[in-house]
């Protein structure tokens, strides 16, 4: 059984290996066992499953940088953060061998984001970009965690340059790539006491509202309906009436 879980896993084919695995008792499995069914388990989402194997691996191996490194990947998708962030110190600390990628970083970066420590989870996530990729594409998933974490901590200026790298980083931003942006610049204008800076954060939310409008047909009317809430920002005592059209065109737009 273990000997056919190897040869499905080398096979990519992930659910036939974990189900030969599956049926091995877990005092007699090696340890390349241990860690191939746990992969299996975690590309097929099977992050419970693949945990309890690896924890019953670091019962005799707790050196084992492979069963460590699971055990902080599958934590963290669990958000069990605390024992992702134990298991991650076990990895880059107390494992034995142990070479480091930007996943490792970024998923202890994944770990603190969910305590709410924004910046130790800024630290990991800048370490994950001083790493290797292998394209442009993963690169730019871990940008914007860091500007998530940014964001978190209400560094709107920081997390905002991220996000525009971020969305520069991907072959074809989305309607919600751009509206996230735009949610940003809000955020930002949300947070300034400056009423000049305010507004020019506003404009800039606008701005990318006009631009998701412009390049997405089917987001047009969620695109009118923020910028007409971007502009009574700018207008909260309805003097200038800039709001109005942008309520007008809602209103035309959705009538029929």
């Amino acid at each position: 059984d273990a000997l056919s879980g190897h040869i499905y896993y080398l096979s990519n084919e992930f659910e036939k290996a974990r189900d030969e695995y599956a049926k091995v008792p877990v005092g007699k499995m090696e340890k390349n066992d241990i860690v191939e069914y746990a992969m299996a388990s975690y590309f097929l989402g099977k992050h419970a499953e693949g945990l309890d194997r690896v924890k019953a691996g670091l019962a005799k191996e707790p050196r084992n940088a492979a069963m460590n490194r699971l055990a902080m990947f599958f934590n963290t998708e669990l958000g069990n953060f605390d024992d992702a962030i134990k298991y991650g110190d076990a990895l880059f600390n107390k494992s034995d061998s142990a070479k480091f990628s930007y996943m490792d970083y970024a998923y202890l970066g994944n770990a603190y984001n969910g305590l709410k420590q924004a910046d130790k989870a800024i630290e990991q996530y800048q370490k994950a970009l001083n790493s290797e990729f292998d394209n442009k594409a993963k690169r730019a998933g871990v940008v914007k965690q860091l500007s998530d974490a940014y964001a978190q901590k209400e560094d709107y200026v920081n997390a905002i340059e991220r996000y525009k790298e971020y969305l520069e980083g991907i072959e074809k931003p989305t309607a919600n790539d751009i509206a996230a942006l735009g949610s940003l610049h809000m955020q930002h204008g949300g947070s300034l006491t400056d009423a000049v800076a305010k507004v020019e954060a506003f404009k800039k939310a606008d701005e990318t509202y006009a631009n998701l409008a412009e390049k997405f047909e089917n987001a047009v009317e969620y695109a009118n309906f923020m910028r007409a809430r971007v502009n009574a920002q700018m207008d909260p005592k309805t003097e200038q009436g800039l709001a109005k059209p942008y309520y007008e065109k809602l209103i035309e737009l959705i009538a029929p």
